[in-house]
């Protein structure tokens, strides 16, 4: 169940939208609105099948790594597995490389929890949703939106925009510090900002200090920074339930 405080983003957008500013709310993708672990365990299961014949042991390896928490890379997942072969890793690493960021296996890409529905009632109240992504330009836009339309995120109606990287070398960090400009040129108020990344997350922190900031507890990169202070951490997007009201004196308790 996610954090309490996710419910106050609608809140916020309805009351931005009150003052006739328009509501803001920045998403990143990787990890915070999708689960990347099945594209990683796809590419595990077609190297697998390239090198079942060289390698037996592969079967058995990639048995110990489905149905677990793939974590940041495939690689790291196959050595907690029990792999200890480092050519084999290494081959894994360059099969990897040429699909992971592709159209092609994009879309294996599982939603997290609650996130298409909780993308859309920002939506639905008003918001600007801006999907901001390491995604690049040239390889993965085309997967992605069909993801987005497949999934029922809000897109191509009105106040969204996807923003990917120009191309695949643009060092992440480095592009959304660039976008930022491109946030604040909406002329609107960001209400809240999702992200996976720490390092990131305190990014949009010092950008936007007046928005709500959630961190994904899902994955990231090794040796993050220290989170800034107010982030709130969530492990999904449900929206926790509503706490019920008391029953006041005298009325009829439901039976």
């Amino acid at each position: 169940m996610g954090h309490p405080r996710l419910r106050e983003v609608a809140e916020r957008v309805e009351a931005c939208r009150g003052r006739g500013t328009l509501p803001v709310v920045v998403f990143d993708i990787d990890s915070t609105l999708y689960d990347t672990g099945p594209r990683n365990l796809r590419i595990l299961e077609e190297f697998a099948e390239a090198c079942r014949r060289s390698r037996p042991e592969i079967d058995a390896l990639v048995e110990r790594v489905r149905g677990t928490e793939i974590g940041w890379n495939v690689m790291d997942a196959l050595r907690r597995a029990g792999c200890a072969d480092p050519e084999l890793l290494d081959d894994l690493g360059r099969f990897w490389g040429r699909r992971f960021f592709t159209d092609t296996f994009v879309v294996f890409d599982e939603p997290v929890p609650g996130a298409p529905s909780f993308v859309r009632d920002c939506h639905e109240r008003g918001a600007f949703v801006y999907y901001l992504t390491g995604r690049h330009v040239g390889g993965m836009e085309v997967g992605t939106v069909q993801a987005l339309v497949r999934d029922g995120f809000p897109w191509g109606i009105g106040r969204t925009l996807l923003h990917l990287k120009p191309d695949f070398e643009t060092p992440d960090a480095a592009f959304k510090d660039e976008a930022l400009r491109d946030i604040r040129s909406l002329g609107g108020e960001v209400v809240a900002t999702f992200e996976n990344e720490p390092g990131n997350a305190n990014l949009f922190s010092r950008a936007f200090p007046g928005a709500l900031g959630f961190l994904l507890e899902t994955t990231h990169a090794p040796n993050p920074p220290p989170l800034a202070p107010g982030i709130l951490r969530t492990p999904d997007l449900i929206l926790p339930a509503s706490v019920p009201s008391p029953v006041g004196r005298g009325s009829a308790t439901p039976s």
